[in-house]
């Protein structure tokens, strides 16, 4: 039993490692999200943090609103680009366990 419950300790401590090192990886990965044809363009990680955002100067003499909506929708465009990075490298260190579990 005890040499069972060793066994299991172990892989809780190489999967924290693996953990820490996607971690890593996420934060130097950068996704993208674009809307109003090209014209703004959100830049974040692989774990969420927005880095830059472009807005074309074309964009930029348009009404208020419609640069709000550009900017809204490409940030959405990059946070979902940016979920589906961070769930395929979980997904190789937990087999699936994640799946559906909020924040993963």
């Amino acid at each position: 039993m005890f040499g069972n419950m060793k066994e299991m300790l172990k892989q809780a401590q190489q999967m924290k490692s693996q953990m820490k090192q996607v971690k890593k990886e996420l934060e130097r990965i950068e996704v993208e999200g674009s809307a109003a044809n090209n014209q703004c363009k959100v830049i974040m990680t692989g774990d969420m943090k927005v880095t830059n955002v472009k807005i074309n100067e074309t964009l930029l003499s348009s009404e208020a609103y419609v640069i709000e909506n550009a900017i809204k929708v490409a940030t959405n465009k990059a946070l979902e680009e940016a979920k589906d990075v961070s769930a395929k490298k979980l997904k190789g260190i937990t087999g699936g366990l994640t799946d559906g579990l909020p924040g993963f």
